[in-house]
């Protein structure tokens, strides 16, 4: 336990401290496990990581740590310490050296003593003994605490066991269903920041004050990545334009502050999707992290009544139709950030219950490059791209890119010299350069309206947001046969059977042939992450799965605190294109079948989902159980 340690918390670092100053900090609330620790200055980790720095006696013995031998046991901590990058670093001293104290114990002895004692020189024997003497009492204080702490559990029988006990309880209660389950909320305190605390923090009350929910979603908030900013710097623009900045309600715990602080959080994690689910005692917050739900915390509903308000009012909607089922959207600017949000109100046993979709421009990839679509692809993509007229369709499930992929697509078109325009339901992402147009059924603007009127805005490019049926199925391929350039989407598990559904809408076999350009169908797939995967030899029957792509060694997922302990971190699109003209060509006019189909593609460079899904497992990029996930077992 010798040596000094830093700790840093919020960004603002102090020491260097012995540790026997940071057991007393400990004691006193002023130093706690969400620190960071350094010994160096350089190299940080969490305070977790050193238990050597908490006592374990709940600060039962106080008077028994004197940082420097001189008698004062309850000094405060120099709040005047220099910071690590202020002051210069401390000089290691040489073997041999003495303090300036000790200096100074000796000059007082020498002082003291009798000027005969000061010339004599010491006998032999006597400085033997002396030696002797100075190692016991040397000895004696070094072995005195551990003595003491073996005399206290001899006096309390059983106490090694209660001690067991206590920390087999408190390791049960850090486990728990979610990643955030680490994070224990206190009491709520009323006390005044002072000593190293108020030298950080200033001398305002410390948030102790505050709800256990909103610790903890401050905490999260601290260990997540940094963004640049704080939540003080979030403004809420609701769908009418009002403003409500968050900076005049951090601390009150009220509606702006608390949905402030989970928009900070989903920005920090890269979140999709939160999730807040009506219970008996409360409401439970999830996030769908990477595609898969991560709880955060357990808001309790007098709060969740102020955020639900908050949100109702951005939203336009009305404030007391429990029963209803509400929809609205608002948004959110940061420094250099804006993000847009869709809303959906739904009535359940214990409540109203809320989804969030987050539209986040800057978590999403701009290009398809950054997608991870291949360089083959992205060739013939982009010279579809630059046609006059033809017809593009993206195919796959819910929440699985289709839409981030299309408007990466536009973005590689050049707004100034071409008009493009776009319909959706509602619109998710806000480009500059182009004119978007929401769907809204209820004021008689429904698809079947709005197409024919968006076509005589003579268009260049047309994104339409989805081929739902038969009647926008034919206005869609009309539009690319008279000289227009067709992006959209269907729900279909892959390629072929999207072509396959076209024709089952009964659309003229000539008309799609002419019309369809490609066809893509994409999944999202998790990302191993890359500090903590787990290399091992394939079985046989990896090596059948994996084919002409086999290699020595595959992955798999362990788990660590950079990824969250889920073993994954991020995601990565895999694709499935069919060039129709191509590769189907005249199958399409005999009315053909989905195995007619899929013959018809064998042997000319068609490669399906999941054989792209088992070149990436292949890699070391993801797992043949993720793969199996997104697209379904063999």
């Amino acid at each position: 336990m010798a040596g000094r340690f830093y700790i840093r918390n919020r960004g603002k670092r102090v020491g260097p401290l012995t540790v026997d100053k940071l057991h007393m900090m400990a004691k006193r609330g002023r130093f706690g496990r969400h620190y960071e620790v350094s010994k160096d200055g350089k190299r940080w980790s969490r305070a977790d990581e050193f238990p050597e720095l908490f006592p374990d006696d709940g600060g039962a013995n106080d008077d028994n740590f004197d940082d420097d031998g001189d008698g004062d046991y309850d000094q405060e901590i120099d709040i005047n310490a220099p910071l690590v990058d202020d002051g210069p670093k401390p000089r290691s001293r040489a073997k041999g050296a003495r303090t300036s104290r000790a200096r100074r114990g000796k000059s007082r002895d020498e002082t003291s003593a009798p000027p005969s004692s000061r010339r004599s020189r010491p006998t032999r024997e006597s400085s033997q003994s002396d030696g002797k003497e100075s190692g016991r009492r040397s000895s004696k204080n070094t072995d005195d605490a551990p003595r003491r702490k073996r005399q206290d559990q001899n006096d309390d029988p059983g106490g090694g066991k209660e001690v067991a006990k206590k920390k087999k309880k408190k390791k049960k209660n850090k486990s728990g269903p979610g990643v955030f389950e680490d994070v224990v909320a206190k009491k709520p305190k009323k006390k005044k920041r002072g000593g190293v605390m108020g030298f950080l923090f200033g001398s305002g009350e410390t948030s102790a004050e505050q709800e256990p929910h909103l610790q903890k979603l401050l905490h999260v908030h601290d260990t997540l990545r940094d963004l640049g900013f704080s939540v003080d710097k979030l403004v809420l623009i609701g769908s009418g334009g009002e403003q409500i900045s968050v900076s005049e309600h951090i601390g009150t715990g009220d509606g702006p502050h608390l949905l402030g602080l989970l928009t900070i959080v989903a920005f920090q994690s890269k979140t999709t999707d939160l999730h807040l689910e009506p219970t008996a005692e409360g409401v439970d917050v999830r996030m769908r992290i990477d595609g898969t739900l991560v709880h955060l915390v357990e808001i309790p509903k007098s709060a969740i009544n102020r955020l639900y308000g908050i949100v109702k009012v951005l939203c336009e909607t009305k404030m007391g139709a429990s029963q209803e089922v509400l929809e609205g959207s608002y948004s959110v600017v940061g420094p250099k950030r804006r993000s847009d949000y869709r809303v959906s109100f739904t009535p359940s046993v214990h409540g109203q219950k809320l989804a969030i979709r987050v539209l986040d421009v800057d978590n999403a990839p701009q290009t398809m490059r950054q997608l991870g679509a291949p360089g083959r692809m992205i060739k013939t993509v982009n010279a579809v791209m630059k046609q006059n007229a033809g017809m593009v369709l993206m195919c796959g499930p819910t929440g699985s890119g289709k839409t981030t992929t299309l408007y990466s697509m536009l973005r590689s078109v050049d707004f100034k010299s071409r008009n493009v325009m776009t319909l959706e339901d509602p619109v998710e992402y806000q480009i500059d350069g182009i004119t978007q147009m929401n769907i809204d059924s209820e004021h008689g603007k429904s698809f079947s309206d709005m197409l024919p009127a968006l076509l005589r805005q003579d268009p260049d490019v047309l994104l339409i947001g989805e081929i739902r049926d038969k009647e926008s199925a034919k206005i869609a391929m009309q539009a690319t046969m008279t000289g227009h350039l067709v992006l959209s989407t269907v729900h279909a598990p892959d390629t072929l059977a999207t072509l396959h559904r076209l024709l089952d809408l009964n659309a003229d076999p000539n008309m799609v042939a002419a019309a369809l350009d490609l066809i893509m169908s994409q999944r999202l797939l998790r990302k191993l992450c890359q500090e903590c995967r787990a290399r091992r030899r394939p079985n046989d029957d990896d090596k059948r799965r994996l084919g002409d792509s086999f290699r020595d060694a595959i992955y798999e997922p362990r788990g660590c605190k950079k990824c969250l302990g889920t073993g994954y971190s991020g995601r990565r699109a895999i694709f499935e294109l069919l060039d129709v003209r191509k590769q189907v060509g005249d199958a399409i006019h005999g009315n053909p079948t989905i195995v007619d189909l899929r013959k018809s593609v064998k042997g000319k460079g068609f490669q399906s989902l999941r054989v792209n899904g088992h070149s990436l497992v292949a890699q070391g990029v993801t797992t043949f159980q993720e793969v199996d996930r997104v697209i379904g077992v063999e």
